[in-house]
């Protein structure tokens, strides 16, 4: 078949049966396992790739992977070439005979051409025969000259026009033609629907199977497709030959692994597959009678099918005889969750570590490992162990940052956060960095940045990302000068002074200590003035969250989309024990708003306000500055709520979704400028920029404060004076 399958895969998360894995939709967001805890643990993946799965069970000679659809046979002088090279009058007779549909005189002329001519136009004489011998009905002609097609350039022969592995599928074409029948549907989809049952009918469709999976392990990917549309056509439940094939095909060995990679793939259909085929196929296989004594090899794939159908009896059957006899991996997964719906922690525990060291046995590709290292890690916080949580995913930070985050940002304390960094995370060394002086917000991204532009994130990445996040987070608790040297940077070592972005830090915490313990009031305030400004313009750098609430700092549009615990999802709560929900609310910054940093600003400009006269114009620049980036805080609202629960519907998205919305209302940022300017209005002077009040504000000048104090002193004096005068 020379159609490809369309096959869609959903943003919201990859299904296979009644399974779904939860992300958050869109660029460059972490796949998160936290967000609903009892799917994560109760429900099993897809587990299988259909078309790496369909690509290893061709079995193909060594001259075929040399020659067929290989770069090696395509002679120079052929390269380029859309029609058949070197045919002769004898051949352009021919054809003009094919494309007449002369077809019993054009099968006398390509018989002649297809043994008497030059190798390149056997090729194509071989293969336009067995089209021709395909439109008399002389089938079984047609399949030997297709495969005597690929047998010439297995052998060496020209094959510009890659007919040697084209004919595979053309032979298995014609097989799957006798006994069923392929129809097109007007978005070129490929149907296949069985026809009446013969008595030769299984066996050919084995062959036709054997040679699909010829073209497919041969590297054409219409090979996949037409195995895939074999296996619906197969599985038809309202098709009554198609049943008494199917019961054939599960116990057949062959077909019985890809009836099974089928079941468990990723890779889906979106207009042919339905649950009701996939029940049929379960049906087939039960009602066959199936005993793990007749020592099948795909037991445990046979468990992980019943599993997703939620036959758990049948699925503890197969894995616990699979996992007795073999010790599979994937049979140790199965057993971990059918002990978790149990309540059987301490066994699904087990299960769990002896799946990971069973990994060697090939039985799970390399993302369910990934997941299987992170269920692990979920079960693991649920029971309180919140270190050895981080622990367990650490070694699979590069698939769960969304879930590194939060348990670093909310579950562990600072402290435990801070040993863990220390003993797991280092700056690496990287002599060919440049020293980078600069303090822009490149340099606290949680990801590297490659040569063509686009986003990768690295082991070594990740560390240093971490390294950020505790930096930030003790940076939030008032703890300055331990997190500088965790906002290290590699190009930091390859420079001869203090980089930039470090100045940047000592000097907030530098005025963090003046505005506080300074001698002169002006002083301190012109201190909190510079920590004001240094928080609103590099805030996000020095204190921001990469999860809740900031979604900061990042490659993501809106952050890492992750939760704010187990409290806000009910499918969570059974999986969580309450020391993490206090220890989630501990964590939040203060205030708990998004942009928090900007609230921290105002703060300080306030506390320089009190220190100032209000008749200055220090006073009136200062609280102009801060209702501006309230302001500006203001136009900063959250994503809809179907970012942080594309899984949900949206109505249910919008009502787990209040208490972002709360803390992100721009409202309170909006009703904080007003206070600002009405608090202005209420002891400041008048000033020229007050029409233009939190637009254009000019910088305080705290120099004119000292001459006013004066000023002002010496006017006090004088009132005093006169009023003892007037007695």
């Amino acid at each position: 078949m020379k159609r490809s399958i369309k096959i869609m895969l959903y943003c919201a998360g990859l299904t296979a049966l009644t399974s779904t894995i939860a992300i958050a939709c869109g660029p460059y967001f972490p796949w998160q396992l936290l967000d609903n805890r009892k799917e994560t643990l109760l429900n099993l993946p897809a587990i299988d790739s259909f078309s790496q799965k369909v690509k290893t069970l061709g079995v193909v000679t060594a001259e075929e992977k040399k020659n067929l659809y290989s770069a090696t046979n395509l002679n120079d002088p052929y390269i380029g070439q859309t029609t058949c090279p070197n045919t002769d009058e004898a051949y352009k007779k021919a054809a003009i005979l094919f494309h007449n549909k002369q077809w019993e005189d054009a099968y006398s002329a390509f018989s002649m051409l297809a043994y008497n001519s030059n190798p390149a136009q056997q090729v194509c004489a071989k293969y336009t025969l067995g089209r021709i011998e395909k439109e008399l009905g002389h089938f079984e002609d047609a399949v030997q000259s297709f495969n005597s097609t690929a047998y010439l350039v297995a052998h060496g022969a020209p094959d510009p026009l890659h007919l040697g592995i084209a004919a595979y599928g053309e032979a298995a074409g014609v097989i799957l033609d006798q006994i069923g029948m392929r129809s097109i549907d007007k978005d070129d989809v490929v149907y296949w629907q069985v026809g009446s049952i013969k008595e030769d009918s299984f066996l050919q469709l084995q062959r036709a199977v054997e040679l699909y999976l010829k073209q497919a392990t041969l590297g054409d990917n219409d090979g996949v497709s037409s195995v895939m549309i074999i296996l619906q056509g197969l599985s038809d439940p309202n098709n009554l030959n198609a049943r008494e094939l199917l019961k054939q095909a599960v116990q057949n060995s062959l077909l019985r692994k890809l009836l099974l990679a089928y079941v468990l793939t990723d890779e889906i259909d979106y207009k042919v597959y339905s649950k009701a085929k996939i029940q049929n196929i379960l049906q087939a296989f039960i009602q066959t009678g199936l005993d793990p004594k007749n020592n099948y090899d795909d037991m445990g794939s046979l468990a992980a099918f019943a599993y997703q159908n939620n036959d758990v009896d049948k699925a503890q059957a197969f894995a616990e005889y699979d996992w007795n006899r073999n010790q599979k991996a994937l049979d140790a997964w199965i057993l971990a969750k059918i002990a978790l719906r149990k309540g059987e922690k301490k066994k699904a525990q087990d299960y769990y570590h002896q799946a990971i060291s069973h990994f060697n046995d090939e039985t799970l590709q390399t993302r369910s490992k990934q997941r299987v290292q992170g269920e692990r890690a979920v079960l693991t916080l649920s029971q309180g162990n919140f270190v050895q949580a981080l622990e367990e995913l650490w070694p699979v930070r590069d698939i769960y940052w969304g879930d590194i985050v939060y348990l670093a940002e909310n579950v562990l304390t600072p402290d435990e956060l801070r040993q863990f960094v220390n003993v797991h995370t280092q700056v690496p060394k990287d002599p060919k960095a440049e020293c980078d002086k600069g303090g822009s917000d490149d340099n606290y991204y949680d990801a590297d940045i490659i040569g063509d532009g686009s986003y990768t994130y690295t082991l070594s990445g990740r560390s240093l990302a971490l390294r950020y996040l505790l930096a930030r987070r003790l940076m939030r608790v008032g703890r300055l000068q331990e997190a500088v040297p965790y906002f290290e940077r590699p190009s930091d070592a390859n420079c001869d002074d203090t980089p930039e972005h470090v100045d940047m830090e000592q000097y907030y915490i530098k005025s963090t200590t003046d505005m506080r313990k300074s001698f002169w009031a002006t002083d301190r305030a012109k201190a909190a003035w510079n920590a004001a400004t240094i928080l609103n313009y590099y805030g996000m750098e020095l204190m921001g969250t990469s999860g809740y609430p900031d979604q900061n700092p990042g490659h993501y549009a809106y952050g890492i989309g992750q939760i704010m615990g187990p409290k806000h999802n009910q499918n969570n709560e059974p999986w969580s024990v309450p020391a993490e929900q206090v220890r989630t609310g501990a964590s939040w910054p203060n205030p708990n708003r998004r942009f928090h940093y900007q609230y921290l600003a105002v703060e300080d400009i306030l506390y320089a306000a009190n220190l100032v006269p209000h008749q200055s114009q220090a006073y009136a620049a200062l609280l102009c500055h801060a209702s501006g980036w309230m302001q500006q805080t203001s136009n900063y609202s959250y994503p809809d709520a179907i970012y942080y629960y594309p899984y949900l519907d949206y109505e249910q998205a919008n009502e787990r979704y209040k208490y972002n919305g709360q803390v992100s209302d721009p409202r309170f940022a909006e009703a904080k400028s007003r206070e600002l300017y009405n608090l202005y209005l209420k002891n400041g002077a008048v000033v020229p920029f007050a029409k233009d009040f939190g637009y254009n504000c000019p910088q305080p000048k705290f120099g004119a404060v000292p001459k006013l104090k004066r000023d002002l002193f010496w006017k006090e004096v004088k009132k005093s004076l006169q009023s003892l005068r007037g007695h």
